[in-house]
């Protein structure tokens, strides 16, 4: 594109004097940041004050006036009008994308979401897998084990030794098998069919859209609303998923973000499994805690980590009507990947347990690192237990709670202190690859000492906050 005479001196002058192309100098003029701050102040006053004082105009009016005008002009001689009654969904897409009425939308959308997750999932582990497993595939698994391994530790490691519950045993065939199909499979396949509604149905760029300004008060923008959701179902696409941003520097930001304060849909269901009885309130004081560290860490990478946040251009497709075929084939897809990274994980992380706890080795951490789980987090010994198996399964390490709540060793607000000290202070093994793959060894290990060192702040003051409740 071509413009005013006097206008393409100025441009030309500034390419000549700072070696950037046109195109950048023209965006720059057009008043965008990004490429604003690649031309040095004196230059670009020097350049545009003759400008302006000619037209009377700021430079950003005058090119952005210029560029509409152009373009006014190529429509007028090609575009036919005629009056157009728009669709409901026409409607909806203009609802759905302004700030006034698209997000109280999308808080209507994300409680819909909630509710059906756990309506849904809930109702799919207590009506059909609980009867499952504590009937038909408890009878087979004992008969099986009992007659081949009627005790030692073969026995002990595959029904397991520490519970007589299906979710405290921690058994291979018993905790190893329950945890991700009776109580994550479900929660997973919810999650992952609603996933695919909105993302076929034309929604989730709107939400981008959305959420663009309130991302970029931490340094990212609105298409790192993607990878979070996705981190919502496993963290394991979700960090694949920041591919998307273009910078090492946002890339690096919200693979953290996702480590310290996503917890993924296995860990969301054994949550509410253990949290949920005591109350809904416990559960959005979990989730609500885990925000504020999400904004409070995002906030505080965007002070510490060099660079700038680019601004977003995303085309916004019209709505549409999902397709049964696509739906089926995107979420089949999605648990088969789930299934195939999550559930060896699961096995690795019981496996382990079980090792630690017949050769005592737990016993002797717990006894190692009392005075600081005391002291510090105001936690019991016992909670070395899910605070270790952490670095291999959040949702198993999770699990462990359950025992430790049922025996009495561990209250309300010290379970609730370990739940989100597990979501927060690393992520799962299956995860941390992919943090070595996209960032580099160096990255990977500095947003790992980041995501400890807030996971500790954060155990302290809530152990400090849950005392002073107690005085009260």
């Amino acid at each position: 594109m071509r413009f005013e005479p006097d206008i393409e001196k100025a441009i030309e002058a500034i390419a000549r004097r700072t070696h950037l192309p046109r195109w950048q100098v023209v965006l720059a003029l057009e008043g965008v940041e990004e490429f604003k701050r690649k031309i040095p102040p004196n230059i670009f006053i020097e350049t545009v004050r003759k400008v302006e004082k000619d037209r009377n105009e700021k430079i950003e009016a005058i090119m952005l006036k210029a560029r509409f005008g152009q373009a006014g002009s190529i429509i007028s001689k090609v575009q036919k009008v005629h009056h157009h009654h728009p669709t409901w969904l026409e409607r909806l897409g203009d609802v759905t994308v302004k700030p006034l009425t698209g997000i109280p939308f999308a808080l209507l959308i994300l409680c819909g979401i909630f509710y059906l997750f756990v309506t849904l999932a809930g109702w799919i582990t207590d009506k059909v897998m609980t009867p499952f497993f504590e009937g038909p595939y408890d009878k087979l698994i004992r008969t099986f084990v009992e007659r081949f391994f009627p005790e030692g530790l073969i026995h002990d490691i595959l029904l397991g030794t520490s519970g007589a519950g299906y979710l405290e045993s921690l058994g291979l065939l018993t905790t190893g098998v329950f945890v991700p199909i009776g109580i994550v499979l479900p929660a997973v396949l919810i999650f992952y069919i609603i996933l695919t509604l909105l993302e076929d149905a034309g929604y989730l760029p709107r939400l981008a859209v959305l959420v663009d300004s309130i991302f970029h008060k931490i340094g990212l923008h609105g298409y790192s609303v993607i990878p979070v959701i996705l981190a919502l179902g496993c963290n394991v696409p979700g960090a694949i998923a920041s591919r998307i941003l273009e910078t090492k520097r946002q890339r690096f930001m919200i693979l953290t973000l996702i480590g310290i304060s996503i917890p993924c849909t296995a860990q969301t269901a054994v949550i509410l499994s253990i949290i949920g009885p005591f109350g809904v309130g416990w559960v959005i004081l979990v989730y609500g805690i885990l925000l504020c560290v999400f904004v409070g860490a995002g906030s505080l990478l965007n002070k510490m980590v060099p660079g700038e946040t680019p601004e977003i251009a995303i085309e916004i497709p019209p709505y549409r009507l999902p397709r049964l075929s696509n739906l089926a084939m995107k979420t089949g897809l999605r648990l088969r990947h789930f299934i195939l990274d999550a559930v060896p994980w699961v096995f690795v992380g019981i496996l382990i347990v079980n090792i630690l706890y017949t050769l005592a080795l737990f016993d002797t951490l717990s006894r190692v690192l009392s005075p600081f789980l005391r002291g510090l987090l105001g936690l019991p010994q016992e909670a070395i237990y899910p605070l270790l198996i952490g670095f291999l399964r959040k949702d198993v390490a999770t699990g462990l709670i359950a025992p430790l709540l049922k025996e009495g060793l561990m209250d309300l607000h010290q379970a609730v202190t370990v739940v989100v000290m597990l979501a927060i202070y690393f992520p799962c093994v299956a995860t941390f690859v992919i943090f070595l793959k996209e960032l580099g060894i160096k990255d990977a290990l500095k947003s790992v000492l980041f995501m400890i060192a807030v996971s500790l702040g954060v155990g302290g003051l809530l152990n400090i906050l849950f005392r002073m409740t107690r005085s009260f």
